[in-house]
């Protein structure tokens, strides 16, 4: 149960982080891409940290998938996340702190005494 609870969080994380940076990545440019790529990060490792490589799936999958349903035209024909400096940067951006999260060593995260 308790681990079902974990990766329950850490979906939530996925989410919100999503939702938050897909709204704040627009803002005080380019400060708002800055800020919402370092929360992405921090969570990235923070589900790392807590459950190991598929704690980061759980995360990086809701993350995913809440940041396509935000790029998607709604039904205004507007989107929050657009084709354009900041989108892109928030896109790649985040992209590639889950990826450093994901390859970095454990030893670096966790230290000598969590590495099995």
């Amino acid at each position: 149960m308790k681990t079902a609870l974990a990766y329950l969080v850490l979906a939530a994380g996925g989410v919100i982080t999503a939702s938050v940076g897909a709204v704040a990545h627009r803002g005080f440019a380019p400060w708002g891409v800055i800020g919402s790529v370092l929360m992405v990060a921090f969570a990235a490792v923070f589900a790392r940290t807590s459950m190991g490589f598929s704690g980061l799936g759980a995360f990086a999958a809701t993350w995913v998938a809440m940041t396509l349903v935000w790029s998607l035209e709604g039904p205004g024909g507007s989107v929050l996340i657009a084709q354009d400096a900041l989108g892109i940067s928030w896109l790649v951006g985040s992209a590639v702190v889950m990826i450093a999260a994901a390859i970095v060593p454990t030893r670096i995260l966790v230290g000598r005494h969590g590495a099995a």
